[in-house]
């Protein structure tokens, strides 16, 4: 199997392997002391208002600059970094297809 296959059980291992990575990252990034990275799911929004974590732009900051450092990528100066922001699955997405 190819390794971009979607059915090829090796690249979901990596894809849940990193998602696991960047929740482990945005909670010791931000210092959330009372928050177990694995209670954090895999599409839940991150920085919406009424978000269950209450992240801000600034915690934004910060987590794109974690994520860069950590994993060799950088995000886009147009705008569309917000959109990758949504959720760990789009962080994950993201940092997967900018490594590649």
């Amino acid at each position: 199997m190819h390794a971009s296959d979607p059915t090829d059980p090796s690249t979901t291992d990596a894809q849940q392997a990193l998602r696991e990575e960047i929740k482990d990252l945005i909670v010791t990034t931000l210092r959330l002391e009372n928050v177990d990275p694995r209670d954090i799911g895999d599409t839940e929004p991150l920085f919406s208002p009424d978000a269950r974590l209450g992240l801000d732009s600034l915690a934004a900051l910060e987590v794109l600059a974690a994520i860069e450092f950590t994993f060799k990528v950088r995000f886009p100066d147009d705008g569309s970094a917000r959109d990758h922001f949504e959720s760990v699955s789009t962080l994950a997405a993201f940092v997967g297809s900018a490594r590649n």
